[in-house]
């Protein structure tokens, strides 16, 4: 699996433009227009927003109180939610980490890029998104 870089970091905030302002405020940071993505995963559909940060800060919050999101922040509170890491070939790395029985529990797939996503279990406690699309990021140029 060729992995060319980390995308993105993923912090799960209750409260979005509370956090984006501290980041905005102490970093200096700047995000992105606020997206309303749905995932499939095993468990159903994942509504949530966020925004992203061209630093590769992106924050989200849930749109449900019984969505995975929503239910991190009430098991751990608020923080570091996934790391995402852009492959070369999204199908081979699903391929690759399946002969090792290491499943997918959720996709999302847009005309600009396709994410996989992988349950913590298997990565030292970490949720991990495989993603694969043209750089820059489509969500970056969204709103140019």
């Amino acid at each position: 699996m060729e992995i060319y870089s980390v995308d993105r970091v993923i912090i799960a905030t209750p409260n979005i433009d509370d956090t984006m302002d501290q980041f905005t405020e102490l970093l200096g940071l700047s995000f992105g227009d606020l997206m309303e993505p749905t995932t499939q995963t095993a468990t159903g559909e994942q509504p949530v927003a966020n925004r992203l940060s061209p630093s590769g800060i992106e924050l989200v919050t849930p749109k449900s109180d019984d969505g995975q999101v929503a239910q991190f922040i009430e098991r751990n509170g608020a923080g570091l939610y996934a790391v995402s890491l852009r492959v070369a070939d999204l199908d081979a790395a699903v391929k690759e980490l399946e002969q090792k029985d290491v499943e997918p529990v959720g996709r999302y797939e847009s005309a600009d890029f396709d994410e996989v996503f992988y349950h913590p279990k298997h990565f030292g406690g970490a949720f991990v998104i495989l993603a694969e699309y043209d750089a820059p990021h489509p969500a970056e140029t969204a709103a140019e």
